[in-house]
Protein backbone atom coordinates (compact mmCIF):
# COMPACT_ATOMS: atom_id res chain seq x y z
CA UNK A 1 0.00 0.00 0.00
CA UNK A 2 1.35 3.53 -0.95
CA UNK A 3 1.29 6.15 1.43
CA UNK A 4 -1.66 8.27 -0.81
CA UNK A 5 -3.86 5.03 -0.77
CA UNK A 6 -3.42 4.62 3.18
CA UNK A 7 -4.44 8.50 3.98
CA UNK A 8 -7.04 7.92 1.67
CA UNK A 9 -8.11 4.98 3.59
CA UNK A 10 -7.66 5.91 7.20
CA UNK A 11 -10.53 6.44 9.72
CA UNK A 12 -11.33 7.22 13.34
CA UNK A 13 -12.69 4.67 15.45
CA UNK A 14 -14.51 5.62 18.45
CA UNK A 15 -16.22 2.45 19.30
CA UNK A 16 -13.78 -0.51 20.52
CA UNK A 17 -14.45 -3.78 21.38
CA UNK A 18 -13.72 -5.02 24.73
CA UNK A 19 -10.90 -7.76 23.17
CA UNK A 20 -7.53 -6.73 24.49
CA UNK A 21 -4.90 -5.93 21.97
CA UNK A 22 -2.78 -8.93 20.58
CA UNK A 23 0.68 -8.30 22.14
CA UNK A 24 2.76 -8.18 19.11
CA UNK A 25 -0.02 -5.71 17.54
CA UNK A 26 0.84 -3.45 20.29
CA UNK A 27 4.68 -3.57 20.08
CA UNK A 28 4.33 -2.88 15.74
CA UNK A 29 2.40 0.12 17.29
CA UNK A 30 5.21 0.92 19.62
CA UNK A 31 7.85 0.41 17.13
CA UNK A 32 6.30 2.78 14.70
CA UNK A 33 6.23 5.35 17.62
CA UNK A 34 9.94 4.62 18.50
CA UNK A 35 11.21 4.84 14.86
CA UNK A 36 9.49 8.21 14.43
CA UNK A 37 11.56 11.54 13.45
CA UNK A 38 12.12 13.96 16.18
CA UNK A 39 14.10 16.87 15.89
CA UNK A 40 17.96 16.31 16.36
CA UNK A 41 16.45 13.09 17.63
CA UNK A 42 16.31 13.89 21.53
CA UNK A 43 13.10 11.72 21.53
CA UNK A 44 11.60 13.77 24.48
CA UNK A 45 8.37 12.05 24.79
CA UNK A 46 7.47 8.74 26.59
CA UNK A 47 4.47 6.56 26.06
CA UNK A 48 3.18 4.75 28.47
CA UNK A 49 0.40 1.77 28.37
CA UNK A 50 -2.48 1.91 30.50
CA UNK A 51 -4.36 -1.56 30.70
CA UNK A 52 -4.62 -2.32 34.24
CA UNK A 53 -8.08 -1.35 35.72
CA UNK A 54 -6.85 0.88 37.53
CA UNK A 55 -4.86 2.61 34.96
CA UNK A 56 -8.37 3.01 32.83
CA UNK A 57 -10.39 4.10 35.29
CA UNK A 58 -7.58 7.01 36.33
CA UNK A 59 -7.13 8.02 32.74
CA UNK A 60 -10.81 7.80 32.12
CA UNK A 61 -11.84 10.27 35.01
CA UNK A 62 -9.28 12.75 33.33
CA UNK A 63 -10.77 12.60 30.00
CA UNK A 64 -13.95 11.54 28.66
CA UNK A 65 -11.83 10.43 25.21
CA UNK A 66 -10.59 7.27 25.69
CA UNK A 67 -14.15 5.64 24.26
CA UNK A 68 -13.96 2.49 26.58
CA UNK A 69 -10.65 1.53 24.69
CA UNK A 70 -9.21 -1.90 26.25
CA UNK A 71 -5.77 -0.15 26.16
CA UNK A 72 -4.70 3.44 26.29
CA UNK A 73 -1.20 4.62 24.96
CA UNK A 74 -0.78 7.68 27.10
CA UNK A 75 1.89 10.24 24.95
CA UNK A 76 3.88 12.64 26.62
CA UNK A 77 6.68 15.01 26.36
CA UNK A 78 9.40 16.17 28.56
CA UNK A 79 9.60 20.11 28.01
CA UNK A 80 13.49 20.03 29.22
CA UNK A 81 14.85 17.05 27.39
CA UNK A 82 13.12 18.66 23.93
CA UNK A 83 15.53 20.71 21.35
CA UNK A 84 15.24 24.39 21.98
CA UNK A 85 15.43 27.12 19.26
CA UNK A 86 19.25 29.29 20.13
CA UNK A 87 17.47 32.35 18.29
CA UNK A 88 13.66 32.11 18.58
CA UNK A 89 13.12 32.36 22.46
CA UNK A 90 10.94 30.25 23.86
CA UNK A 91 10.88 28.02 21.19
CA UNK A 92 10.66 24.04 21.96
CA UNK A 93 9.60 20.99 19.81
CA UNK A 94 8.20 18.91 22.65
CA UNK A 95 4.71 19.42 21.16
CA UNK A 96 6.02 18.57 17.78
CA UNK A 97 7.57 15.71 18.46
CA UNK A 98 5.41 14.12 20.47
CA UNK A 99 2.51 14.66 17.64
CA UNK A 100 5.11 13.05 15.14
CA UNK A 101 5.37 10.42 17.16
CA UNK A 102 0.95 9.82 17.88
CA UNK A 103 0.77 10.22 14.44
CA UNK A 104 3.45 7.55 13.48
CA UNK A 105 1.17 5.06 15.90
CA UNK A 106 -2.05 6.36 14.49
CA UNK A 107 -1.02 5.43 11.19
CA UNK A 108 0.52 1.81 12.35
CA UNK A 109 -2.70 1.17 13.70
Amino acid sequence: MDFLQLATERYSVRSFALKPIEDEKLMQILRAGQVAPTAVNFQPHQIYVLKSEAALQKIRSLTRFTYQAPVVLLCCADLTRAWKSPVEIGYNTAEMDVSIVCTHMMLEA
